[in-house]
């Protein structure tokens, strides 16, 4: 008997309890599932690209569409390439919820921009994104269906035997007859072949450029070059010389684009204007296409060959030399090895 009147003053107590907390708007209690938070959806209407210009508008859908919530909210832009490089942009929202940013980039070729909201600070909702061209004097769309190969071209050592064609990683400097110029220091058996050896980072990066150090130059401002990332140095002429990419030209002082290598089944493409040639404290810019994307004679576009399957793959191409003891001269580059994706 007094076990049921205890039971049946907790039952009592309980209901009192949801009463009270209904009385007083809602007191949460043990039993009251907690909200979850509104979520803020943007929607793009327009993403496009003129040349280097950006430029993005579009709404936010807001649940609670109050004035606070407005002030409160971002949008937050962020455009990226396959290299891993960012820029973003934060914008307001209008009364009428709307956004719009137009801005110069600084990145070229194939891009993706997302699109994200927040709530003071906070990302909230769902994450729209678009894929993006960024057309430059110096870019030019990939072939539909083409893959950039974001990584590292790990170079295989240059062979030149006594006789037939040479193999692997090499260079050979061109007359401006277009005859070869032989390199008397060169380690290969024909001397109109210079061999290269792998540099220590294993050869051409997609990923990031590769600069001189500094000094460049084992003389300060002249002797052998120091650069060792894509091929180890060199001898040529009694003097070293060795290759970097760099974000400002060593030569022209310009902006140079990251290289950008595309894969169009066993075909590949894309551009190296960033490849340059460093000597006896001169720099040479050896890309293709150049910086304000022409093709001076003899530069040749940039072509080459992969395997899938096992990710072997040639890049040739010739680029004109400017400037300095060699004005008028020009070199061709044949790069050989196995493509590593970055991970």
């Amino acid at each position: 008997m007094r076990l049921r009147t205890v039971r049946s003053t907790a039952s009592i107590f309980a209901v009192s309890l949801a009463a009270t907390g209904a009385a007083l708007g809602g007191v949460p209690t043990l039993s009251t599932a907690k909200k979850a938070a509104p979520h803020v959806t943007p929607q793009i209407s327009v993403a496009k690209t003129s040349g280097t210009t950006v430029t993005v508008s579009g709404r936010v859908t807001l649940p609670d569409n109050t004035a606070k919530k407005r002030r409160a909210t971002r949008v937050l832009l962020t455009l990226s390439n396959g290299a891993g490089v960012s820029e973003r942009h934060t914008v307001k929202i209008s009364s009428k919820r709307a956004f719009k940013e137009s801005w110069t980039t600084t990145l070229a070729g194939a891009v993706t921009l997302t699109v994200q909201a927040t709530i003071n600070g906070k990302k909230t909702g769902t994450t729209v994104k678009r894929a993006l061209y960024i057309q430059t004097s110096t870019t030019s769309p990939p072939p539909a269906g083409a893959t950039p190969l974001v990584g590292t071209f790990d170079l295989a050592a240059g062979v030149d035997p006594a006789t037939g064609s040479p193999s692997g990683t090499y260079f050979e400097m061109l007359l401006p007859t277009g005859a070869a110029f032989p390199n008397l220091d060169s380690a290969g058996a024909n001397k109109n072949y210079t061999p290269a050896t792998p540099g220590t980072e294993g050869g051409l990066s997609t990923v990031a450029f590769q600069p001189p150090p500094s000094p460049a130059f084992a003389g300060g401002t002249s002797g052998s070059a120091l650069a060792d990332s894509i091929i180890q140095p060199i001898g040529f002429e009694g003097v070293n010389f060795s290759v970097v990419t760099a974000k400002t030209d060593p030569q022209l002082g310009v902006s140079d684009p990251l290289p950008t290598i595309y894969a169009d089944g066993d075909t590949l493409s894309g551009q190296v204007t960033a490849w340059a040639a460093q000597w006896n404290g001169d720099s040479f810019n050896q890309g293709s296409p150049k910086p304000d994307g022409s093709l001076p004679k003899p530069t040749t576009k940039l072509t080459g060959t992969y395997n899938p399957t096992t990710r072997a793959f040639t890049l040739v191409w010739t680029s004109l030399i400017v400037g300095g003891p060699f004005n008028g001269f020009a070199g061709y580059w044949h790069l050989a090895g196995t493509f590593v994706p970055a991970s």
